[in-house]
């Protein structure tokens, strides 16, 4: 089975458009807080003023945190990208998987902390019966973020993560 960071899954996962659909999420839905550390990352590996990046469009910044995906200066944003994407743009289909696997969610956003994460066999079965309605590369990426981000018996579905990009595009 393969590890997944969140510049593997940026890499190697989604492509340009979807790359740049992750970071503008973060730009868009992260806190004021977790944006003015990324803001204050990006200015110094730029060498610019955190005032410049501050008043730059999300897209140009979206842009430049796409040029720092090879350090790993970024990952705790490139985390939080991934689980703002998900949650917001892409929760049908968390909401999806999770309704497959019987875990109680609010729009695709788990509010419990006593359920069963989904074993590899659960995993399969739910790309099988959702791969007609969900592009198999976001599948790809949603499994590698879920492993990612929630840790533990999540990244057992990370050999699945092969197995959909075997087929996808």
């Amino acid at each position: 089975m393969t590890d997944w960071n969140t510049r593997r899954i940026l890499r190697e996962l989604a492509d340009d458009q979807r790359r740049q659909r992750i970071l503008r999420a973060f730009w868009r839905y992260a806190d004021a807080p977790t944006k003015a550390v990324a803001t204050a990352l990006l200015a110094k590996s730029l060498h610019f003023r955190d005032e410049t990046i501050r008043k730059m469009p999300a897209e140009k910044k979206s842009e430049l945190l796409a040029s720092r995906i090879g350090t790993t200066d970024f990952e705790q944003t490139f985390e939080t990208a991934l689980m703002q994407y998900h949650t917001h743009e892409a929760n049908t289909m968390l909401a999806a998987f999770l309704d497959r696997w019987g875990i109680p969610h609010v729009n695709g956003s788990i509010e419990v902390d006593d359920y069963k994460p989904p074993t590899v066999d659960a995993v399969r079965s739910a790309v099988r019966d959702l791969e007609s309605q969900f592009d198999r590369r976001d599948i790809a990426i949603y499994l590698a973020s879920a492993g990612l981000l929630m840790g533990g018996a999540w990244r057992d579905g990370w050999s699945v993560v092969e197995e959909v990009m075997r087929t996808a595009d």
